[in-house]
């Protein structure tokens, strides 16, 4: 694996795996996403709120309250133009699903990256499959070797703790990150990232990067 410790990271990426942390944190599946403008200045963020009423987020538990849905709800096309917001990134951590592809689409924002393949959800295929998504050109850019294995560690390490049944969604990750599956189904129990001790987002970030470096430490 492509691993990286934090100080590695790009300064975008730092801060939509922020945005995953504080959400992880705050109770709810750890997926960020925020939208930069071509300078890298940060235009707008969102953090998944399906399962929890987190900070800063318009949408919340409801399941559409997504990261990408809560990122792309703050460009107010009052005060985002369509020139503007053509220039426009999406960032998420994880591949958008249905949902937050067809919010994309919608939205004026021309570009997305995201982290982490989801096998289970993930909907970068649905690009140009219609007539009208044929006429909406959309720029793909993802995952990203070193990040993808992070993300997918979180979201299968927040199942565990939270008892989610994600079975079929753990077998789908583990098709592209079988380590980071294992090592998450493995050491949640444990909790090895002590959340309720509230660490920063580089202190737990470092450490699963140590944990997938080293699968027995």
């Amino acid at each position: 694996m492509d691993l990286v410790a934090w100080s590695g990271v790009p300064t975008l990426w730092q801060r939509t795996f922020e945005l995953a942390w504080q959400t992880f944190q705050e109770g709810s599946n750890p997926i960020g996403a925020l939208i930069a403008d071509a300078s890298g200045t940060v235009v707008a963020t969102g953090k998944s709120a399906v399962r929890a009423p987190v900070s800063g987020v318009k949408l919340a538990h409801c399941e559409i309250a997504h990261a990408e849905v809560n990122a792309l709800m703050q460009l107010d096309n009052r005060l985002h133009s369509k020139r503007q917001s053509a220039q426009y990134t999406l960032y998420s951590t994880l591949e958008p699903c249905p949902l937050c592809m067809s919010a994309l689409y919608m939205s004026d924002v021309k570009s997305l990256s995201f982290a982490a393949t989801d096998s289970f959800a993930g909907s970068v295929n649905l690009l140009g499959t219609t007539p009208y998504l044929q006429r909406k050109q959309r720029r793909v850019d993802g995952p990203v070797p070193g990040l993808g294995e992070i993300s997918i560690f979180l979201n299968v390490y927040y199942n565990v703790l939270h008892r989610e049944s994600a079975n079929a969604i753990h077998d789908a990750f583990a098709e592209d990150y079988p380590e980071a599956v294992a090592a998450a189904l493995s050491l949640a129990q444990q909790d090895v990232l002590k959340l309720r001790e509230n660490q920063p987002v580089d202190t737990a970030f470092d450490k699963v990067v140590e944990v997938l470096r080293k699968p027995d430490a």
